[in-house]
């Protein structure tokens, strides 16, 4: 039997699409996310509760922390870096991509830095075309982008096991969740094979997700209104029920890891819960992982 776990509002503003929700700063506190669709990029400070954010030119689809101050950003014709004054600089994008030419309208969507700094980001065609997005990887002050893998539908969810010997990975069209292995050198994968799937006739499909120190994955659930945690064989041990259908990523944060913050989005619809599109907060009783900053 799965562990039920309650949540708090973390933040009201409502979010058309919020996401790829980080955790950085002194004590882990400074929490980043954001709205994808409304060009907006979000702070809270866990501890004092002070927020703020900015506004991007294009859609925005994912914010890392870098060591040195600023973000990584995934804007529609980024990556690109932020510094703390606001100003850009232009990465390698996916023209650089020997035979990568999109056949459809593309953004980027979820992202993650992995351990050895490498950023890992995927894409999505705006209208969910199958298999018209892909996941690719930059290695920091490299001249190009490698697509790793291709034909995939909505590139979401991504995270490396404690030993860093698997990388688990959601495709959500897939209706899966998906491990590969890791070589040695922590950066090649291989070997990918679903893991869990969504049950037939089940409308919630896995979006974004995070890592504990036990190798849980918190994975949250589009239209389900829930994050679940699935252990090391893929059994759900635990749930988390969010006041909003439209639930999307989630983080560890706070000076002991063991915070969640779940964002979620009200994807414009006009019976939304009043809840829908904020963030959220829980106690899930278990630490995580800390948030891996860009190198640049």
């Amino acid at each position: 039997m799965s562990t039920k776990i309650s949540v708090e509002v973390f933040d009201e503003r409502k979010c058309l699409l919020g996401e790829g929700p980080t955790s950085s700063g002194a004590g882990n506190n400074h929490v980043m996310w954001v709205n994808i669709l409304e060009n907006q990029v979000m702070w809270r400070n866990l501890e004092t509760g002070v927020a703020g954010g900015y506004d991007t030119t294009e859609h925005v689809s994912f914010a890392i922390p870098r060591t040195n101050g600023g973000e990584v950003l995934g804007t529609v014709s980024g990556p690109v870096l932020r510094d703390p004054d606001g100003k850009i600089h232009q990465l390698p994008t996916r023209s650089t991509v020997a035979g990568d030419v999109d056949k459809f309208p593309t953004r980027w969507n979820d992202a993650k830095v992995s351990r050895n700094g490498d950023l890992w980001l995927g894409t999505m065609a705006y209208d969910v075309e199958p298999h018209a997005g892909a996941l690719y990887r930059y290695s920091p002050n490299s001249s190009f982008l490698e697509r790793i893998v291709g034909d995939i539908t909505i590139s979401n969810g991504m995270d490396w096991s404690f030993k860093n010997d698997a990388f688990f990975y959601i495709d959500t069209m897939a209706r899966s969740i998906d491990r590969f292995d890791v070589a040695a050198d922590g950066r090649m994968i291989s070997n990918r094979r679903a893991m869990w799937k969504v049950p037939e006739g089940d409308p919630a499909l896995p979006d974004g997700m995070a890592i504990d120190a036990q190798d849980g994955l918190w994975v949250a659930f589009w239209g389900g209104s829930v994050v679940r945690r699935f252990d090391k064989d893929f059994t759900i041990t635990a749930e988390i029920s969010i006041p909003a259908p439209f639930v999307t990523s989630c983080v560890f944060a706070g000076p002991d890891l063991d915070t969640l913050i779940i964002t979620t989005a009200h994807n414009g619809e006009v019976d939304a819960p009043p809840q829908a599109g904020m963030t959220f907060i829980c106690k899930p009783g278990v630490k995580g992982v800390a948030t891996n900053l860009f190198p640049m």
